[in-house]
């Protein structure tokens, strides 16, 4: 695997959980945003973990 793909990997992974710290700072502060939040986090992650795959796959 190439270091390229690994470093657009842990990129993502790095987004994904920033992205995931700031949602859950944002639902402590607004509870009744948490339907719309949980979805949109669990599509952000869906598309990270495809992305993701579809790199390591092209690049092994």
């Amino acid at each position: 695997m190439s270091l390229t793909a690994l470093l657009l990997i842990l990129l993502l992974v790095v987004v994904t959980l920033l992205v995931g710290v700031g949602v859950l700072a944002l639902l402590l502060h607004r509870p009744s945003w948490c339907a719309p939040m949980a979805g949109a986090l669990a599509a952000m992650t869906l598309m990270a973990a495809i992305a993701g795959l579809i790199v390591s796959v092209t690049h092994a």
